[in-house]
């Protein structure tokens, strides 16, 4: 294969460490290799079938984060985690001070790239599993209910992890599913009815819903929501 297919295989990038000095001198004299954003790391380059979309920089950090390592040999799959496996499916708003982090096997920590500083840190586990990650935009990111837990747990804004719970739920996760990860937010906030701080998930969920949810305006919007003031779920 060679690095024109390389790249197409992988939105457009090349990692250094895929090509000879004669290929990347070439790449540069035909045009392949275009110039790079200033924040780019120098194992990676972008090329002309690059296209820029909102998960561009969560596929490059992935990629770049073994820069020796051809994505293909990367077993266990590496994936990105927490606020940035919410953020790459449009749940929650995750701003930019948030902990990039990829879950990491053991035997792949030799060839991180901690000289780059392309992530923040690498959360070494020596039990990954295919059904602990997906694929999105193709790039692997852990599932929705461990990234939200990992990512309420990096945070205590009230609206900001509301809003992730929320989202997550729009995203197909059920209220139970919830209730059991917003356990690690119990004793954090102060339910605005009572004075007191929420000794259950299920208590901190209601806290979201009642102080954070905007009201239904009609039907439709309480349809879409399905969830009775009773609390009977």
């Amino acid at each position: 294969m060679n690095y024109r297919e390389l790249a197409a295989n992988q939105r457009g990038f090349l990692l250094r460490s895929q090509l000879t000095e004669e290929e990347i001198q070439e790449a540069r004299e035909t045009g392949f290799i275009i110039d790079t954003p200033p924040l780019c790391p120098d194992c990676l380059f972008y090329t002309k079938l690059n296209i820029s979309d909102r998960t561009e920089m969560f596929y490059e950090w992935w990629l770049a984060a073994f820069p020796t390592i051809p994505p293909e040999q990367r077993h266990p799959m590496p994936y990105l985690a927490g606020s940035e496996a919410l953020d790459i499916r449009g749940i929650g708003r995750i701003g930019s001070g948030d902990p990039t982090c990829i879950i990491t096997p053991p035997e792949l920590m030799p060839y991180a790239n901690t000289e780059e500083k392309v992530t923040d840190e690498f959360i070494v586990d020596d039990n990954i599993q295919p059904t602990d990650w997906s694929l999105v935009d193709n790039t692997p990111v852990e599932n929705i209910l461990p990234a939200l837990r990992r990512y309420l747990m990096t945070t205590d804004d009230f609206e900001d992890s509301a809003d992730a719970t929320l989202g997550a739920y729009h995203h197909g996760c059920s209220w139970d599913e919830l209730a059991e990860v917003l356990e690690v937010c119990t004793g954090q906030w102060t339910i605005y009815e009572t004075g007191e701080k929420a000794k259950t998930g299920r208590e901190v969920l209601d806290q979201f819903l009642n102080e954070y949810a905007s009201p239904a305006t009609s039907k439709d919007e309480e349809d879409d929501y399905d969830y009775d003031e009773d609390n009977d779920w």
